[in-house]
């Protein structure tokens, strides 16, 4: 069970690191943002957030859009 429970946290930290990088390419994150992103732990909303980093053309879309 431990096992299990590290490759969630891995694929979990991966999705969270994955939307910030694409959206460090849109402008500097706030804090709360990255902090936001990198404490969600349900990986079905780290997979919509990871679709709305990919499309967004801004950290305001982005972020309306959470």
């Amino acid at each position: 069970m431990i096992f299990k429970e590290m490759l969630m946290d891995e694929r979990r930290e991966g999705k969270a690191e994955s939307i910030i990088e694409l959206l460090e390419d849109l402008g500097v994150l706030s804090e709360d943002l990255r902090n936001r992103i990198m404490e969600e732990t349900d990986l079905s909303v780290l997979k919509k957030w990871l679709k709305l980093a990919a499309k967004a053309e801004s950290l305001e879309q982005f972020t309306s859009a959470m």
